[in-house]
C-alpha cells in the first residue's frame, strides 16, 4: 500500500506504524528506492503502543489508512485498558474483537479538516455483534462518524475466508451526508475474477466502486443513503439495508415492492407466538438409553422419522421442559440452511429441538398452524429473512429481527380455509406428477425394449 502511494507521489508524507518489521523494513526500502523523503515507518503494536506521538499527544493526519489482523482474538494490555491518550472513549470493545478498538484507534489519530477520512477494514460481524460492540457502534452512529461502509465479498482479503467491509469515517462530513450513512454491497457476481479464493480487483473496478463512493446516490442493488434515525438497532451490516427488488426464491424469479408491506394490516410474529430456542446438546449427554430425542436441522423434512432422532439425558439443573416441542407447534431454523421449516402435526413425547431451531407456540386460537407454516414458507418471508440473516461463514437469523416479522391479520375461518385448499390442490397436483412420471418410465422402458438392449440393462 505504502508503494502504491508512493508511485502516485514520492513527496507524500507518510506515517506507517506495523507489528511486523520485516514490513516496515520493506516498505522503508521501497520509500528509499523511489526517492521519498517525507516517510515515517515505525515497529511496534499501535493499539498497545502508538509511536506517532509528538509532546505526549497522538499525530493527527488527513487520511488514516486501517488494515487490522482479520479473524484473530487480540490480548489488551493495561496500556489499552488505561489509555493515556484517550481513544476509546466509546469504550474498551470486546477481547474477542479487536475490529472496533482499531476503529477508534483511527478516529483518534485523524484531523477535522475538510475532507480528511479514516479508512478501516473489518470482519462484517463487527457490523452487527452485540456487547460492547454494539454500544460503541450506537456512539459512533449518534456522533454521526461514520460516512460509508462498503460490503466487500470473500477472497477480498487475501487468505481471510470470510467476507470483510470498509467502514469510511470522518470528523466533517459534507453537508448532503449529514445524519446519514452509505452503504455500498460489492457482489462477486458484479467483478470480473474467476478465483474463489482471492479476489484480483481491476483498475476498472476500483474506479466503478469509488465513483459510486463519491456519487452517494441510490443505485438499485448496489448502494443506499439510509438517515441514522432509520439504522435498525445498530445494525450496519450493508445487505440489511441494500438489496436487489429482484429475488431467486424456490426456483422463480420473485419481484419484491416493499413499499407495498406498509399498506399491508399486519401484526408482528411475537404477538402470534412465543419464540423458545432449542439447546446446546453437547457429546456426553447423548446416550442410546436417553430418556428424551432431540431434532436437529438435518432431521427436518416432509416426514421426520422420529425412530432415528439422537437420544439424550439432560446433565445439570437446565429445564428440558421449555425445549420440548408438542402438536401443532412449528419448529424453524435460524442458523445454517435457514430455508427449513416444519408443522408438528402429530402428538410426540419427549421430544425436544436443538439451538440452531426455534420453537413457535401459538398464543391463542386466532391463527391456524397449517396456515402460519405455509406463510413462514412462502416468498415474502424467505426475503425478509434473507435480508435480516447475518453472519460471516454461517447464516444466521437474529432472534429480534424473527420477532419483528409481519403477519397477514386474517380471520381463522378463512385461514382453515386457504390452507385446507392449498393442501387439497397441492395432493392432487403430487398424485398428477406422480403418475406422469410413471408414465415417462413406462415409455422409456417401451423404447428401450424396442431398441433391444434391456437384455443389457435392468431397469430398476
Amino acid at each position: 500500500m505504502i508503494f502504491k502511494i508512493l508511485l502516485n507521489n514520492k513527496e507524500q508524507k507518510i506515517t506507517a506504524e506495523f507489528i511486523d518489521e520485516r514490513f516496515v523494513a520493506m516498505g522503508y526500502i521501497a520509500a528509499l528506492g523511489l526517492g521519498a523523503t517525507h516517510t515515517k515507518l515505525y515497529t511496534g503494536e499501535v493499539l498497545d503502543e502508538p509511536m506517532y506521538v509528538q509532546d505526549g499527544k497522538l499525530e493527527q493526519f488527513d487520511k488514516v489508512i486501517t488494515m487490522p489482523p482479520i479473524g484473530q482474538k487480540l490480548e489488551y494490555t493495561d496500556n489499552v485498558l488505561d489509555d493515556k491518550y484517550n481513544r476509546f472513549p466509546f469504550g474498551i470493545p470486546s477481547r474477542k474483537s479487536g475490529d472496533w478498538a482499531f476503529v477508534s484507534n483511527a478516529i483518534a489519530a485523524l484531523n477535522h479538516n475538510l475532507g480528511s477520512k479514516a479508512v478501516v477494514v473489518v470482519r462484517d460481524g463487527a457490523l452487527f455483534r452485540g456487547g460492547m460492540d454494539s454500544n460503541i457502534r450506537q456512539k459512533m452512529v449518534d456522533y454521526d462518524l461514520i460516512e460509508s461502509i462498503i460490503s466487500l465479498p470473500v477472497g477480498a482479503v487475501e487468505d481471510a475466508a470470510i467476507s470483510v467491509s470498509i467502514i469510511i469515517l470522518t470528523m466533517n462530513k459534507p453537508e448532503k451526508m449529514r445524519g446519514k450513512i452509505q452503504f455500498i454491497n460489492i457482489d462477486r457476481e458484479m467483478l470480473s475474477t474467476k478465483s474463489l479464493r482471492s479476489i484480483e480487483f481491476t483498475d476498472e473496478e476500483i474506479e466503478q466502486i469509488t465513483k459510486w463512493y463519491h456519487d452517494k446516490k441510490d443505485v438499485e442493488g448496489i448502494s443506499k443513503i439510509v438517515s441514522n434515525d432509520h439504522i435498525k438497532d445498530t445494525q450496519l451490516q450493508v445487505k440489511r439495508y441494500v438489496y436487489s427488488t429482484l429475488y431467486r426464491v424456490n426456483g422463480r424469479d420473485v419481484q419484491f415492492h416493499s413499499e407495498n408491506l406498509k399498506d399491508m394490516k399486519k401484526v408482528p410474529l411475537s404477538e402470534v407466538v412465543d419464540i423458545t430456542r432449542g439447546f446446546n446438546l453437547t457429546a456426553k449427554d447423548e446416550t442410546t438409553d436417553g430418556m428424551y430425542q432431540i431434532i436437529k436441522i438435518t432431521d427436518i423434512k416432509d416426514k421426520i422419522n422420529y425412530h432415528d432422532l439422537t437420544y439424550f439425558n439432560l446433565s445439570g439443573n437446565a429445564d428440558v421442559n421449555r425445549y420440548l416441542v408438542q402438536k401443532n407447534d412449528i419448529i424453524m431454523a435460524i442458523r445454517g440452511n435457514i430455508n427449513k421449516i416444519k408443522w408438528i402435526d402429530e402428538t410426540v413425547y419427549n421430544v425436544a429441538i436443538n439451538s440452531n431451531l426455534v420453537r413457535l407456540r401459538l398464543k391463542n386460537d386466532k391463527y391456524d398452524p397449517l396456515w402460519l407454516r405455509l406463510y413462514l414458507n412462502s416468498p415474502l418471508v424467505q426475503i425478509l429473512l434473507g435480508k435480516s440473516s447475518v453472519g460471516s461463514t454461517i447464516t444466521q437469523i437474529p432472534i429480534r429481527d424473527l420477532e419483528k416479522l409481519p403477519v397477514p391479520v386474517l380471520c381463522i375461518n378463512a385461514q382453515r380455509k386457504m390452507a385446507s385448499d392449498f393442501m387439497e390442490k397441492n395432493d392432487e397436483i403430487n398424485k398428477a406428477m406422480n403418475k406422469l412420471e410413471l408414465e415417462r418410465q413406462e415409455i422409456g422402458k417401451k423404447l428401450y425394449d424396442e431398441m433391444n438392449i434391456t437384455g443389457a440393462i435392468e431397469l430398476l
